[in-house]
């Protein structure tokens, strides 16, 4: 009998404690569904069709993830709805699901930094497929060019990006990667399959939520091309690896520290108190810098090259600072005390953020903070969003660093000043630069940025110290933003690429920067590069045909 009423004692109180957490959860997503968005009409894909409330502006449209994901330039629309519904707002995902876009700065750095979110299914698993499991991002917490021809940056960019990832991290010129020299074909490769989207991948972003993750990462056995080139990136990444390990635990004491493998297969040679990495650990690290740090890198300079090119008083302004700056000899701290030179890195990374947008998924029940309170569709003012297990909150790295409380007035606008003159706020930091979360925050931050804003240094100074751009006379039209795997550049056909005119506007002998690029770019006439040169005492001397190819490479 006493056992009788225990258990039955033990049941009520189960059955209420489930009945409580039940009650917690509808109210967790009643709030969710209580805030304020876009109108939703369609089940698979959200909006079908909508109009801006208090907004003139009719807007046909797909769907809200069509919309946010697929518009015809990356931001048209959420930059938008970030004005018109606010730094949080709901959208309506595939097959009913409410989201959550987000781009309050406390509500962001709550979620970058918390335990309690994660990345979304999809992106967690293809890290799986591109990187070895080792690496520790995916462990939880020749062109000639003259005055009247053009060339496409990006795959300049790209290249040199690569070349400087492996100079410095690998200690070895990719020219000089022997036989896996293939892997910068399956890399090209895989960039051109990441410079992709499609409202396929839309549909099974959402489906695959539903699909155990150890059936999704034996998905990178499939015959198709593109698990192929992944296949095919690891094992050759897991090969250079490898054969790089060996050469540099066999290399004399001398060359110990001469690149970050090197550094980090020998640290207690040189500091007894320093562990060493194990070399497993060590090459399961390569497709990570092979991979992750090429095109994010390349594709921001295009940008920031797209918007100098259209702004020749600020590109010559930047030219006159290189040369006073870089005219003699001296460290990489000069790039630090270049006020301009910064300022317009901080504005290319502030408006062109690599990771335009990041899905996370809560693991369980949390509470977000906000720093600016939010009025719901039911009337009520919250300062803070309870979620319940499982809500997708899509971060929204470029709208937060677009919006005006943050940014100063017309932060839509691309406009270095904003950096001298103080309108940037430097409040409470968020990520490790500047407060942009372009190199992400908290324990998922970029652990190359510094690598980054120093190769984005280098190449800025060599590119606009030696050469002027302008805008491409055949294009046709402003140059747009695609956001796939990360934010890139389209062309007036909707091609990924850069095109800028350019030519040589000062004697090579001005600055004492590395080349860092494969490719030639051939000068101006003499006229052209004297013209430039004469504003600074110099005068470049006599050339023959030979002599005008600048060889850009280290």
């Amino acid at each position: 009998m006493h056992d009788s009423k225990t258990a039955l004692t033990v049941a009520t109180a189960v059955f209420v404690l489930l009945s409580l957490r039940s009650i917690i959860r509808r109210r967790r997503s009643a709030t969710v569904r209580d805030i304020d968005g876009p109108e939703s009409k369609s089940w698979k894909f959200g909006t079908i069709f909508y109009r801006l409330a208090r907004s003139v502006a009719e807007v046909s449209s797909k769907g809200n993830l069509a919309d946010l994901l697929l518009p015809p330039s990356y931001g048209q629309y959420e930059f938008a709805w970030t004005k018109l519904f606010g730094a949080v707002y709901r959208i309506k995902g595939c097959f009913g699901q409410n989201r959550l876009v987000v781009s309050d700065p406390l509500a962001l750095q709550y979620i970058t930094n918390s335990p309690s979110f994660q990345l979304g299914p999809v992106l967690a698993v293809m890290r799986g497929w591109l990187y070895d499991r080792g690496a520790v991002i995916t462990i939880r917490v020749d062109n000639a060019v003259d005055k009247s021809e053009e060339v496409d940056l990006s795959p300049i960019l790209s290249g040199g990006a690569l070349r400087a990832i492996t100079d410095v991290a690998l200690g070895s010129p990719i020219d000089d990667l022997g036989p896996e020299f293939e892997f910068v074909e399956v890399n090209t490769r895989l960039l051109e399959i990441a410079s992709t989207r499609s409202s396929g991948q839309i549909v099974f972003d959402a489906i695959a939520v539903y699909i155990p993750k150890p059936l999704l990462r034996l998905m990178i056995n499939l015959p198709s091309s593109a698990f192929r080139a992944l296949r095919a990136s690891k094992m050759l990444s897991r090969n250079i690896g490898w054969r790089l390990v060996r050469e540099k635990l066999g290399a004399p004491e001398g060359s110990y520290d001469a690149d970050i493998y090197s550094s980090l297969l020998h640290a207690d040679k040189k500091d007894s108190t320093k562990k060493t990495l194990h070399p497993a650990d060590l090459v399961a690290q390569t497709s990570l810098i092979l991979l992750a740090g090429q095109d994010t890198t390349a594709n921001t300079l295009a940008f920031g090259m797209l918007e100098l090119a259209q702004r020749p008083e600020l590109q010559a302004r930047l030219r006159e600072e290189i040369y006073t700056t870089l005219s003699t000899a001296g460290s990489s701290d000069q790039y630090d005390n270049m006020p301009l030179l910064n300022a317009f890195i901080k504005e290319t990374l502030r408006m062109y953020p690599a990771a335009a947008l990041s899905e996370r998924v809560a693991l369980g029940d949390s509470v977000i903070p906000l720093a600016t309170p939010i009025t719901t569709r039911s009337g009520k003012t919250i300062d803070a969003i309870p979620v319940g297990k499982g809500q997708v909150v899509m971060l929204g790295v470029a709208a937060y660093q677009r919006l005006d409380s943050r940014w100063g007035a017309k932060s839509e606008e691309f406009d270095p000043e904003r950096w001298l003159d103080g309108r940037a706020r430097q409040g409470e930091a968020i990520g490790p630069y500047a407060n942009l979360l372009s190199f992400f925050a908290g324990p998922h931050t970029c652990l190359g940025w510094r690598f980054a804003i120093l190769e984005m240094q280098t190449i800025v100074c060599d590119l606009i110290g030696k050469f002027a751009f302008s805008t491409s006379e055949n294009e046709d039209g402003p140059f747009r933003l695609r956001l796939a795997t990360t934010l890139l550049p389209l062309n007036g056909k909707g091609e990924k690429g850069a095109k800028l005119s350019g030519f040589t506007c000062a004697p090579y002998s001005i600055l004492q920067t590395r080349n860092i690029f494969s490719n030639c770019i051939k000068p101006g006439s003499p006229e052209e590069v004297n013209s430039e040169a004469d504003r600074f005492g110099q005068r470049a001397q006599p050339h023959n045909e030979q002599a005008v190819y600048s060889r850009l490479c280290y």
